[in-house]
């Protein structure tokens, strides 16, 4: 448990980085298919949760690509 939190600054700061280089690559993906940006957006946090949810290392961040 000790570990789980030493690392939290450096683990947000990670995250809301990758959230900024997701979102438009995630609209652009949405609107590359024809499909709008808003599906861009909900592929991104449903691949991104599920990934997250069963798969992964402590150091995998999941994104639309």
């Amino acid at each position: 448990m000790k570990n789980l939190f030493s690392n939290i600054k450096g683990d947000a700061f990670g995250g809301i980085t990758a959230g900024i280089v997701a979102l438009p690559l995630a609209l652009a993906f949405g609107v590359s298919s024809g499909l709008g940006p808003s599906a861009g957006l909900y592929g991104a946090i449903f691949i991104s949760f599920f990934a997250a949810l069963f798969g992964g290392t402590n150091t995998q961040i999941s994104g639309p690509t």
